[in-house]
């Protein structure tokens, strides 16, 4: 097994470094470009560090791979949105049966695009933690009921400012390409906080840890750094948003800097319009 994970280590960091031409990562505090090795620097001095991803884009998810084999050398849980909160992945089987095992869809969550970064976790032997909150939770939110009485006192903690509470608001109006009736907003922006406290939770009773999953759910101003910040405030954590070519430009960075620590920019993906199949309760032609 030594053998195996040695030689998986070692192309993962050839790989890494021819990638990193095409892929540059940006200090977004000093705007400067810096090389893998530098990241990690960063990052393995932090307590908690969360990577994010364009859930479609294979590159983040194999680049996130790539960076999970060559910070192996400090001992981190591996924390994922892909998974409930609660479980823990015992890797009795194949990666994928062994995830199923513990919740995981490969419907949800494409096995063929995840496949690099569980893979790359399993080597690792970081313990894998799910953090996603409950479905329970989310439909009792929808149908108005409270807060559960074991994230009552966090959410309050974790209260956003004015300006992150509108930044979260109209991110999840963008999100569903202002067709989201406005009757949804609030229950869908305490689920969205819940979801983020549901993580930080997570991640504090396994601390030292590293969060996989969504930009939004990395974001500094309302995501689970935010949460981190207002309950485990002496802790040093480590932002990490992934995005594309298009936002390589000074404009984008100026932006980003106010959500992430670094960024890491790959390639862009073709996709469909995610807004023109989208409807809320029957289409017009159904009608």
């Amino acid at each position: 097994m030594n053998t195996i994970k040695n030689i998986y280590l070692g192309c993962c960091l050839l790989l890494a470094s021819i990638a990193a031409t095409a892929s540059p990562i940006i200090d977004l505090r000093s705007q400067a470009t810096v090389n893998q090795e530098q990241l990690i620097a960063e990052l393995i001095s932090a307590d908690y560090i969360l990577l994010g991803e364009l859930h479609d884009n294979p590159h983040h998810h194999e680049a996130r791979g790539r960076l999970i084999a060559a910070i192996a050398s400090k001992k981190y849980a591996a924390v994922v949105e892909y998974l409930p909160s609660g479980s823990l992945v015992r890797w009795t089987g194949s990666t994928l049966q062994s995830l199923e095992q513990a919740g995981f869809s490969a419907k949800a969550w494409p096995w063929k695009l995840y496949q690099p970064l569980f893979e790359a976790i399993r080597v690792s032997g970081f313990p894998l933690y799910g953090s996603n909150l409950d479905r329970s939770i989310s439909k009792t939110i929808f149908s108005g009921g409270p807060i559960p009485a074991a994230m009552e006192s966090d959410y309050q903690k974790s209260v956003l400012s004015i300006e992150a509470k509108r930044s979260l608001e109209k991110d999840l109006i963008d999100g569903h390409c202002g067709k989201l009736p406005a009757q949804y907003l609030e229950p869908m922006f305490r689920v969205q906080r819940l979801t983020d406290i549901s993580m930080a939770q997570t991640m504090m009773r396994h601390s030292p840890a590293i969060l996989f999953a969504g930009n939004g759910h990395v974001r500094n101003d309302y995501g689970v750094p935010q949460v981190l910040r207002s309950l485990d405030p002496s802790k040093k954590r480590m932002s990490v948003g992934f995005v594309e070519e298009d936002r390589r430009n000074p404009k984008a960075l100026a932006e980003l800097a106010k959500l992430y620590d670094f960024v890491w920019i790959t390639p862009g993906i073709e996709r469909p319009d995610p807004c023109a199949t989208l409807h809320f309760g029957k289409s017009e032609s159904s009608k």
